[in-house]
């Protein structure tokens, strides 16, 4: 019998030479509706990012077989997959940034559908990290480190975006012309960079992408426009708040990407297993949230004037240090350094007019 038909059955009764008919049922299978998962995919993409998009069957009819899966972007119908194990590899390439709704329509032999649907944003510029905004408690938690890491304060910060390596030769040479750095090599992270000219960098590539200049100002009479969609150093609090994993600063780990020290060969170049110099971004493990080299390889610059009291006295949400110094903040640890000063807790400070082959910096953007 072919269960996708209908059938009529019918039964006859017979009295000697007259019979009678009755229909008993109208029977017509009704199969079972297939239920389609789209497998794990995030909410932020870079601009052009090729999006892998993996489709479950989690439950069909035991008579039923799916013959295609189909995949549509904003209901426009991009791919369609009758192969399992079933995906697309989306190519966001020509799409505006923008939120866009990823469906998949999975349809069996009977004709039955099932579907599903994950929205996605194209707003995380290349080569960055989105960094969802939160509270989370800052400064040393576990009591090991300076005075001037406590008292532990809750610190809220709206969300960002966090360049996923430190800035490499490379690309500072692209746009500054020059290559300070000790440790020659294209991906290696620039060092021997003063403040000054970090901050000089930044607007410099927000002026070649067309973005506004968030530093404006001289020596030290230089401040930063935190509203502008430009380039610039990440705040002190932005900075640890993502070398903690951002959301996931619960896992409380004291180094980023892990909590002990026999972990930290695997996430940091350190004094450990450095060899006594920098080495190629990324090449170690990242945190939580997939950001590399948050400790260790180089120091990072922040944007904050250092004080060795500002914990006292900080704003909870969103602190951008003191007004005036003599020292800006710089975090991470480095090759040079051993375990304790690759802490996520650790804050050091330096005059901004000296840089040292082992101090580099990554980008920060505003959200939008």
């Amino acid at each position: 019998m072919d269960i996708t038909k209908s059938y009529e059955y019918r039964v006859y009764a017979y009295y000697g030479e007259s019979n009678s008919e009755y229909l008993v049922e109208n029977y017509q299978y009704q199969p079972q509706q297939l239920d389609v998962e789209i497998e794990d995919l995030d909410y932020y993409y870079s601009e052009g990012a090729i999006i892998d998009i993996n489709v479950t069957i989690l439950s069909q009819d035991q008579y039923s077989s799916v013959e295609s899966v189909k995949f549509y972007i904003d209901d426009n119908l991009l791919y369609t997959d009758d192969t399992e194990p079933y995906s697309y590899s989306w190519d966001s390439g020509g799409f505006e940034p923008n939120q866009y709704t990823i469906k998949v329509v999975a349809i069996d032999n009977f004709g039955t559908s099932g579907e599903d649907t994950h929205q996605i944003s194209l707003a995380v510029p290349d080569g960055f990290v989105f960094v969802e905004g939160g509270t989370f408690p800052m400064g040393d938690h576990f009591n090991e480190g300076e005075s001037e890491e406590l008292p532990v304060h809750d610190v809220t910060l709206n969300p960002f975006f966090i360049g996923k390596y430190e800035v490499t030769q490379a690309l500072y040479e692209e746009v500054m012309g020059n290559n300070p750095s000790n440790f020659s090599g294209e991906n290696r992270p620039v060092e021997k960079v003063i403040w000054y000219d970090a901050v000089e960098f930044c607007n410099k590539l927000s002026e070649i992408e067309g973005l506004d200049k968030c530093y404006s100002g001289t020596g030290e009479d230089i401040v930063c426009d935190f509203s502008k969609n430009g380039y610039r150093l990440p705040t002190e609090a932005e900075w640890e708040y993502a070398a903690r994993g951002g959301i996931h600063h619960t896992d409380n780990f004291r180094y980023s990407g892990c909590h002990e020290e026999s972990e930290l060969e695997d996430y940091a170049w350190y004094k450990t297993n450095s060899n006594n110099q920098t080495h190629e971004v990324g090449t170690k493990q990242p945190n939580q949230l997939g950001i590399y080299d948050m400790s260790g390889n180089v120091w990072e610059w922040c944007n904050d004037w250092y004080s060795s009291s500002y914990y006292s006295s900080s704003p909870s949400n969103n602190p951008t240090g003191p007004n005036s110094s003599s020292y800006r903040v710089y975090r991470g640890g480095s090759w040079y350094n051993y375990a304790e000063y690759c802490r996520v807790a650790s804050r050091y400070h330096a005059d901004p007019t000296y840089g040292g082959s082992y101090r580099g910096f990554r980008l920060v953007r505003r959200y939008e």
